[in-house]
């Protein structure tokens, strides 16, 4: 009878019931076979001999068309690269989708803005992570979710640091606050900030520059579906965004900050 194994394995179903049956210890098997020790612990600890199925429990092939719209405004707001993009959406959003799924659904990249340089690179090029540039959005969501909600995030381009709340009403006093507590918590020396034209960012601070671009009309971000259907990882708005924050900021190393997370990375150059 014909046995397929994997194409860089290194037993046979004959040598791995060996492995099972022995009673001699992982190092002497490892030994007399010329195998390694893990590859002993390994089949010592499954009941069957033949070789697992390498394709996934499940798969998911499609993407409600909601879930791609928040997906490629995630890319979009965060600058993320395909794999970071894919750990936040896995991790942050709760979606398990495969990276080569993932990617099918992204916006080409000529109908997306092109990111200036980050990390290592920006730093060689004289760009210094001195400014926080601020945005807003408006959030339409469903009755169950509070209907109207306001998206405030602002976002540190060197390093790709990022800091977002989202409130059920706003003012410039709410504002305000928020960016207070936005540049306490931030690990870059901030010396300037750009907003969009719009009345929310009407503020001043003192010791700062504030450049205004022009005026853009904010696009509304609509959800026809209740949060919890789209994120599987869904608890009430600002806390999902704060949390998304956190796990950019803190949960992996990135290649182009020299295998650093944008805080680690920030608090570096602040040293």
């Amino acid at each position: 009878m014909e046995i397929k194994l994997h194409a860089n394995a290194t037993t046979t179903p004959r040598i791995r019931r060996y492995l099972q049956e022995s009673d001699k210890s992982d190092r002497e098997l490892a030994k007399e076979l010329g195998i390694s020790v893990t590859t002993v612990r390994r089949w010592r600890n499954r009941e069957q001999t033949g070789d697992r199925h390498t394709t996934p429990h499940v798969i998911y092939k499609a993407m409600r068309p909601e879930q791609i719209t928040v997906v490629n405004a995630l890319r979009d707001t965060l600058h993320a690269p395909l794999d970071e993009l894919l750990f936040m959406v896995n991790e942050g959003l709760g979606i398990p989708v495969s990276r080569a799924t993932l990617n099918r659904y992204l916006r080409p990249a000529h109908q997306r803005e092109k990111p200036g340089p980050q990390g290592v690179r920006a730093l060689k090029n004289g760009h210094m992570p001195d400014t926080l540039t601020l945005h807003y959005r408006r959030l339409s969501m469903t009755m169950d979710d509070g209907g109207e909600h306001h998206l405030l995030w602002a976002r540190e381009s060197v390093s790709g640091w990022c800091s977002a709340r989202v409130f059920s009403g706003m003012s410039l006093p709410l504002v305000k606050t928020w960016l207070d507590e936005t540049l306490a918590c931030c690990p870059a020396d901030i010396q300037c900030l750009e907003t969009e034209a719009i009345k929310w960012f009407a503020i001043e601070i003192p010791g700062l520059i504030v450049i205004r671009k022009p005026e853009l009309t904010p696009v509304a971000i609509t959800f026809t579906e209740n949060l919890s259907t789209l994120i599987p990882a869904a608890v009430e708005p600002d806390t999902l965004v704060r949390r998304l924050c956190e796990l950019w900021n803190t949960g992996k190393a990135q290649k182009k900050l020299g295998e650093c997370t944008p805080q680690a990375f920030l608090e570096a150059l602040r040293r």
